[in-house]
């Protein structure tokens, strides 16, 4: 056998393994969609019910209500939040650099800070005074010290800021502390 003729036929083997390696796979999914939710007896273990039977009213006590913070998502801004408007917010004391974005929550009593942390960065904030007019928040940007080694990762972080009352027309004065 030549070898070229060689090479061929180790690549149409080759071809042929993909085929049906792809072809198990898209069975296996086949089968795994049908068995978890497919029609009434397709593939289900459940009886399967007649038109005219008539649909059970069961009633289910599922317990307390979730907290506010449940389903809350760990990164980006949750539903219901909103952005608070530049003009409201005073970051003049701030280092560049340190995060300036910040959400409110739906009932105006929680801040949210959004930051990017990674390597040997951390941010960590703080409420300081409130006022009628203003609320001021102390943020720190924590950095590894010169000639550390960092692994190199970021993440985005939110970091809530509880208020004695809600935020309205109030300032936000952001500091570094």
């Amino acid at each position: 056998m030549q070898p070229g003729a060689r090479l061929f036929r180790l690549a149409g083997m080759r071809t042929t393994v993909k085929l049906l390696g792809t072809g198990l796979l898209l069975l296996t999914v086949t089968a795994c969609a049908a068995g978890s939710g497919g029609a009434p007896g397709a593939g289900s273990a459940g009886p399967a019910t007649s038109a005219t039977s008539a649909p059970a009213t069961t009633t289910q006590t599922l317990g307390p209500p979730p907290s506010p913070t449940t389903g809350r998502p760990t990164q980006g801004i949750a539903p219901g939040d909103d952005v608070i408007a530049e003009t409201q917010v005073d970051a003049r004391g701030l280092p560049e650099g340190y995060p300036r974005s910040l959400t409110r929550s739906a009932d105006g009593r929680t801040l949210i800070l959004q930051a990017e942390e990674g390597g040997c960065r951390r941010v960590s904030a703080h409420v300081g005074d409130q006022t009628a007019q203003e609320v001021v928040v102390l943020v720190a940007v924590i950095t590894g010290k010169k000639g550390q080694m960092c692994p190199d990762y970021l993440k985005e972080i939110s970091i809530p800021l509880a208020l004695n009352a809600p935020l309205g027309t109030r300032t936000v004065v952001l500091r570094q502390g």
